[in-house]
């Protein structure tokens, strides 16, 4: 049943950015923090199995048996030297006991695919956080703290980093850009996903306005 429950995109890979982020403190001067290298798409993908696998506490022989697949092609996809259709993503993720939607972003950007745009505002905003709680969890669920973002923000500001880093809040581009660096991701391939969210929100509001008048 898993392996049937999934849909394809297709679309050009968006070029990875790496580096560091210079960000505004709240005392008004520039800081520059850190940015964990950005890794491969292939690679996120299987560090966020790994990640899954190593909570779990099974072993890759285990697993890979009650997927149905070869334990030494899960090696490989941990490794991050191979991608394999969405329905073998979806069922590992399924045995592992994770959401296979969180996954969906980083299957989509290693294979070279982008979503296209969102039917609806809920859809928009499911596939956002989603795409932020997969690579939340590709980069080991890190918390502020351990991203070295925990200072340098109001209290206010943290909670909405916090927020948005746990893919529960829809925070402004500058704030996603810099969780995504931080996290090792890159950031182009979360603006149209944030893109589409806002429009949903852009649209929803003019048609209240609309029916308001009537």
């Amino acid at each position: 049943m898993a392996r049937r429950k999934w849909q394809g995109y297709a679309g050009p890979e968006v070029p990875p950015a790496a580096g560091t982020l210079a960000v505004e403190n709240t005392s008004g001067n520039r800081a520059e923090h850190d940015v964990a290298p950005a890794r491969s798409n292939r690679e996120q993908l299987g560090t966020a199995l790994r990640f899954l696998l190593g909570v779990s506490g099974r072993t890759v022989g285990a697993v890979a048996d009650q997927a149905g697949i070869p334990a030494a092609s899960l090696s490989r996809l941990l490794a991050g030297e191979r991608i394999p259709e969405w329905p073998t993503v979806f069922t590992l993720a399924t045995v592992l006991h994770g959401r296979p939607e969180e996954l969906r972003t980083l299957w989509e950007s290693a294979k070279g695919r982008t979503p296209t745009a969102a039917h609806s505002g809920t859809t928009a905003v499911a596939r956002f956080h989603n795409a932020m709680r997969g690579l939340h969890l590709a980069a080991g669920r890190p918390s502020l703290s351990d991203l070295g973002l925990a200072n340098g923000h109001g209290a206010h500001k943290q909670r909405l980093l916090e927020a948005a880093l746990s893919g529960d809040s829809m925070a402004d581009w500058d704030d996603i850009a810099l969780l995504v660096h931080h996290l090792g991701g890159h950031p182009g391939h979360f603006r149209r996903l944030w893109e589409d969210v806002r429009y949903s929100i852009f649209t929803l509001s003019v048609k209240a306005v609309g029916h308001g008048a009537d």
